[in-house]
């Protein structure tokens, strides 16, 4: 009898998300937390990535109404940056994935970029340097969420 070694991978897609949503939930020192990476958003482009036909617009913008609600956010406002990420890498994910790392790793900053401007347009923030250290984290760490959770998918044969 043949075993089946493929896994349909929503599961740990969902948990992954759910690491990286504990992650962003993590309290931190006021003279850090403008430092902390969008772990969420890190996961989402890899997954997209990785596996574009378990990931959608609509998953997207369902984490990102969570992430609203326990964040305490304006409502909507990470659901529409979500989906709008995922809509990019949908687009441009055959692309990304021949990228060498450097290259994803600015791409990664580029989207993260995309979601604090939407912050400071929608919630009227001033874009002072710290507008930028969100994105700058993100393509820093990018590396190794890619390295984990590309880890991850092949000990649990996503596919």
């Amino acid at each position: 009898m043949a075993t089946n070694k493929t896994s349909q991978g929503g599961g740990v897609i969902i948990i992954s998300i759910i690491v990286a949503a504990l992650l962003t939930l993590v309290p931190l020192p006021d003279s850090v937390r403008m430092f902390r990476p969008e772990f969420v958003a890190l996961a989402l482009i890899y997954w997209t990535m990785a596996a574009p036909h378990h990931i959608g617009i609509s998953f997207a913008w369902s984490v990102g109404l969570l992430m609203d609600v326990m964040l305490g956010g304006a409502l909507g406002l990470l659901a529409f940056a979500y989906a709008l990420i995922v809509y990019l890498v949908l687009q441009f994910h055959l692309q990304i994935r021949q990228y060498p790392m450097w290259q994803q790793a600015l791409s990664v900053f580029s989207l993260v970029l995309l979601l604090q401007l939407l912050f400071v347009i929608v919630e009227s923030h001033t874009a002072g340097w710290s507008f930028w250290l969100p994105a700058i984290s993100s393509m820093l760490i990018w590396p190794v969420i890619y390295s984990v959770l590309r880890s991850v998918r092949r000990t649990f044969h996503v596919r």
